[in-house]
């Protein structure tokens, strides 16, 4: 009888487990199921509705947010839930020709394109192929011409031999696989995917990687084929930039007013027709402002209010400025780079504002604006800056090209960060910008003489 009733105790434990694993799914499919009967079969909407939903707590009693709910679901998988199957090829072709210096050397390029053909004929190793075909058209030639330089002098000496040179370009091609893999996923973690399947596969340049549950799939090709390039900017201060926006609300402010006896539909997307026709409602989650400037993102407001605020500061309505509390009490500008915050969802409509006619004229040609590429920790806020555009080309002041290597590491209190080494005349040219920015800091900081 004793062995009985623990039994009976276990079934029931693991039935209450098993019931709380899968009260997960079955909220989020709630909140899910809501958002498609509130979109109505308009898949931006119904994006828009579950971005609104991240942060809000839909879990009763224990306060898990649909974020939190969604990552604890069980994963379903392709077969039962549907989604995207992935393969992503990291092109060593562009790898080798970059490593070598784009050469204009004919045999080197025809042993690129050979090599590419035979890999994608069947081939399993790129770099073997492209050195035994440079090796047939170019014999008695050393690689290490093309390969060796002053930044990896200490991993690949001139006089290395051909196989020398394979060796290294081997390292380099799974390095440049292994940071493509890390990229994807933190592209795909970020997006919200649950329970990405990814894998590399073997001894190839390919990534296979499985997406269950995943509707915008445009969305998703776009985010995973998008190229990473690394660049440095200056940028201006929020002090330089609040005036701007201030300007740019009020341009918003008095289009909005002229486009308003036209404007019946204010839930559709923005349309040449009617320049803030797109303009929702209202603005989810505002805060309370003071001088037409929000003070803060999360606080719910009501519909009347809310209406009010987006007529009379539509920029405002979804883009605050960073601001605190001074010790007067006063509300001042957050010193900083950082000129504005946006929920995600409303990042595309902050966009569409800057790009309006009448706003992109106010706008200097030497600024431009970018958001940070992740969100603050904990939130769907992003950060918006100005960039300065200071070359006649609108080049950024430094590319990755200036980097020679780089490497995952830790800083003095174990916090992670990441070391890059420059080449020779990417420092030369950081040397020469840091000099530019310490005289301008300089300058600024003299006072006028009488």
């Amino acid at each position: 009888m004793q062995g009985k009733g623990f039994i009976k105790f276990i079934a029931i434990v693991l039935a209450i487990v098993c019931a709380y694993a899968l009260s997960f799914t079955l909220v989020a499919s709630k909140v899910e199921k809501d958002a498609k009967n509130a979109a109505k079969g308009d898949l931006a909407k119904e994006k828009a509705y579950l971005d609104s939903m991240s942060t809000v707590k839909v879990y009763p009693v224990v306060g898990f947010t649909y974020q939190e709910v969604k990552a604890k679901e069980i994963n379903l998988g392709l077969d039962l839930k549907g989604g995207m199957n992935v393969t992503m090829e990291i092109s060593l072709a562009e790898l080798v020709k970059s490593l070598a210096g784009n050469p204009t050397d004919a045999n080197f390029n025809k042993a690129i394109q050979n090599a590419q053909i035979q890999l994608n004929a069947g081939g399993k190793d790129y770099i073997k192929i492209f050195v035994d075909e440079f090796e047939k058209l170019s014999p008695g030639v050393k690689l290490a011409d093309y390969f060796s330089n002053q930044d990896n002098a200490s991993q690949l000496k001139p006089s290395a031999s051909n196989s020398d040179v394979e060796s290294f370009l081997e390292k380099e091609a799974t390095s440049a696989i292994d940071r493509s893999f890390t990229v994807l996923r933190s592209r795909i973690d970020g997006f919200g995917v649950v329970s990405p399947n990814m894998q590399k596969q073997e001894g190839s340049n390919r990534i296979l990687i499985e997406m269950p549950g995943v509707q915008d799939k445009e969305r998703i090709a776009k985010l995973l084929q998008g190229s990473a390039e690394l660049q440095f900017w200056q940028v201006y201060q929020v002090q330089e930039v609040a005036p701007l926006l201030e300007n740019i609300n009020k341009i918003l402010a008095a289009t909005l007013k002229a486009d308003a006896p036209a404007a019946k539909d204010t839930t559709a997307a923005p349309a040449a027709g009617g320049k803030l026709a797109g303009l929702e409602k209202a603005a989810a989650k505002d805060t309370t402002a003071k001088g037409g400037k929000l003070a803060g993102l999360g606080k719910k407001d009501s519909s009347a209010v809310k209406a009010e605020l987006i007529k009379s500061n539509p920029l405002y309505a979804v883009l605050n400025l960073p601001i605190y509390q001074g010790e007067n009490g006063q509300q001042q500008l957050m010193p900083g780079a950082v000129v504005g915050m946006s929920l995600q969802k409303d990042t595309a409509k902050v966009n569409a504002y800057l790009k309006l006619p009448e706003v992109a004229a106010s706008i200097p040609s030497t600024m431009k604006f970018m958001w940070s590429v992740k969100p603050r920790e904990g939130s769907k806020i992003f950060e918006l800056y100005a960039i300065k555009v200071v070359s006649a080309d609108g080049k950024p002041d430094l590319g990755g090209e200036a980097i020679s290597d780089s490497r995952a590491d830790f800083d003095q209190k174990g916090k992670p960060e990441v070391t890059m080494y420059m080449t020779s005349e990417g420092s030369a040219k950081w040397k020469k910008l840091l000099l530019k920015l310490l005289l301008i800091q300089t300058t600024k900081n003299l006072l006028p003489l009488y």
